[in-house]
């Protein structure tokens, strides 16, 4: 019987040439009745790739969160060379086509896989219950895949 952790839909569309520039972790607080972690990335996303007259391309981008919710499992291996020209660039995003049962009906999780377009095949691995989108701000026009960093939101 196979694993269900082996069977990924690749929405590779989603995320794909992003630009990573925060990877947030907010940890469980017991203390407080709250037993959720979650996990934060801050990316530029490309709304839409605009050609030029020249051939040449515009991009649409928009500063996002990615958030997921109810994480364990996580694993994080990337390099970040100091002549970097972006921030982490995303390579392909896959989450499992099913969710794996991990404490009953109630409580399932999807695995994520975020592959990295870096130079030691960097990855972030992790499982969910859930995830949301959230768009920071308005699209801006630019003529790279990334938004420079004056002006972005802090």
């Amino acid at each position: 019987m196979e694993s269900k952790h082996k069977h990924f839909t690749d929405i590779n569309h989603e995320f794909r040439d992003a630009s990573i520039y925060t990877l947030k972790l907010t940890s469980l607080d017991p203390d407080n009745d709250d037993w959720v972690s979650e996990l934060k990335l801050d990316f530029d996303h490309i709304d839409e790739w605009i050609r030029q007259d020249t051939g040449r391309f515009r991009f649409s981008l928009c500063q996002v969160a990615l958030c997921f919710e109810g994480v364990s499992e996580l694993s994080v291996n990337f390099s970040f060379p100091q002549s970097c020209i972006t921030p982490l660039p995303i390579d392909r995003t896959t989450r499992s086509a099913m969710p794996v049962w991990a404490h009953g009906p109630e409580y399932s999780e999807f695995v994520w896989k975020i592959l990295l377009n870096d130079r030691c095949s960097g990855r972030i691995c992790l499982s969910a219950t859930g995830h949301r989108f959230e768009k920071l701000g308005k699209p801006v026009s630019c003529e790279e895949q990334y938004i420079p960093k004056h002006m972005r939101l802090s």
